[in-house]
């Protein structure tokens, strides 16, 4: 049985980078279970919620973002939300989505949620024939002005966020000339790196005891899961609000049921006419 994924940070402080590496392995087990996606288009998928997974470490505690790419060449929407506690839900349509994409066109808006405010703070990117790996990146760089870059395992479902920090003495000429860029960093460390991705491993002692053997500091983790917080209660208020708009007899059909679907986790709502009458009067 896989361990449950997790987001663990670490501190390089001789380099000055932050190191955060995501085991999403069981995610995306369980996601494959979910999600009837196959072939090239779920392995588009993965290589997506690898790399976004790792925005979790940016998030102060009661903060969520999501992120919503509608691509237009090819088409498909693509739906990511995940919170500072290390719960995502995700969704990808058309469901039979079968393509790996080397570059998309179209939209992605980023919608940053902060607790105690009900208006999230929304960017919107304009995606011009790039990748989704370079999507990330310009939110890194534009909307978080950071300079980090993402990388994925090719033995694993697994990935590795390397953050540079703030020089802390900028007041000092050999200050910048000593400083990594996030390039050169991966250089220097990704043979250490995917020697921990070419073991696979989703023990946490392993994973630990491999960055804290090469001389970081362990942060701390997290645990990330898949977490859909659907209901009955909540698809019940969401038909109810779409017969008051289009006409209870043109959603239900002259039926006296039907099932409603969540979009996220796939769960199936059976809902009657008859409480959709009560609700609406």
């Amino acid at each position: 049985m896989l361990d449950e994924s997790r987001l663990y940070s670490f501190l390089d402080r001789e380099n000055n980078f932050t190191v955060h590496f995501l085991d999403g392995q069981k995610l995306i087990h369980d996601l494959a279970i979910i999600h009837d996606v196959k072939s090239d288009g779920f392995a588009y998928f993965r290589d997506s919620i690898l790399t976004a997974q790792n925005l979790i470490s940016l998030l102060k505690s009661g903060e969520g973002l999501g992120l919503f790419i509608d691509s237009n060449e090819p088409y498909f929407k693509l739906k990511i939300e995940m919170n500072f506690a290390g719960r995502m839900r995700t969704l990808l349509m058309p469901e039979n989505f079968n393509t790996f994409p080397e570059k998309i066109t179209g939209t992605c808006r980023l919608s940053k949620i902060f607790p105690n405010n009900p208006s999230p703070y929304t960017s919107v990117i304009e995606l011009n024939n790039i990748s989704f790996h370079q999507v990330v990146n310009k939110i890194l760089q534009d909307s978080y002005q950071l300079k980090a870059d993402i990388h994925l395992s090719d033995n694993s479902d697994q990935s590795v966020m390397i953050q540079q920090l703030p020089q802390t003495n900028v007041d000092k000429e050999e200050a910048d000339s000593t400083q990594l860029s996030p390039a050169e960093y991966w250089v220097k460390s990704q043979k250490h790196i995917k020697e921990i991705f070419s073991k696979s491993t989703t023990q946490q002692t392993e994973i630990q005891g491999h960055f804290e053997s090469l001389g970081f500091t362990y942060l701390g983790s997290k645990l990330v899961e898949f977490k859909c917080n659907c209901s009955r209660e909540r698809m019940v208020r969401s038909i109810s609000s779409l017969c008051l708009s289009s006409g209870i007899d043109e959603i239900f059909e002259s039926k006296n049921e039907l099932e409603a679907k969540c979009d996220y986790c796939k769960t199936y709502y059976l809902i009657t006419r008859d409480e959709i009458v009560n609700i609406n009067h």
